[in-house]
């Protein structure tokens, strides 16, 4: 397990970092598949508005099974953080990304379904700083 010195040099070395600084990628999903910290949400937003598709893999997993204290918070919370990777996923506007939204459209969870199919109707989400 990574101890909260690592998430605390890892946020360190994020916020040393401009907004939208494509090295900001592997920090950032590097920290997405950490628990210790509460920053999962902001994490998928900025992955999203990056549009990296090196984030793929690593948000279809916690669309599925998202950070314990956000699934032990309760629906108000998981399904929030759940909507957000679908409309980063949505930005990211990749062949495989819209796979994801797709697998998503069609899961037995009707939130996940909900998300992909809001997901997929906004791909490719265009975003410009």
């Amino acid at each position: 397990m990574t101890s909260s010195k690592d998430v605390a040099s890892l946020e360190a070395e994020l916020n040393s970092l401009p907004e939208y600084d494509k090295a900001r990628v592997p920090l950032l999903l590097e920290l997405l598949v950490l628990e210790g910290h509460d920053l999962h949400e902001d994490i998928v937003f900025d992955l999203g508005l990056l549009g990296d598709p090196a984030a793929i893999p690593a948000i279809a997993k916690v669309v599925e099974e998202p950070p314990s204290y956000i699934v032990e918070a309760g629906e108000w919370t998981c399904h929030p953080f759940q909507r957000k990777c679908a409309y980063a996923l949505a930005r990211i506007g990749t062949l495989e990304s819209r796979q994801v939204l797709e697998h998503l459209a069609k899961h037995t969870d009707p939130a996940l379904r909900e998300y992909g199919e809001e997901g997929l109707s906004h791909w490719p989400m265009p975003w410009t700083p």
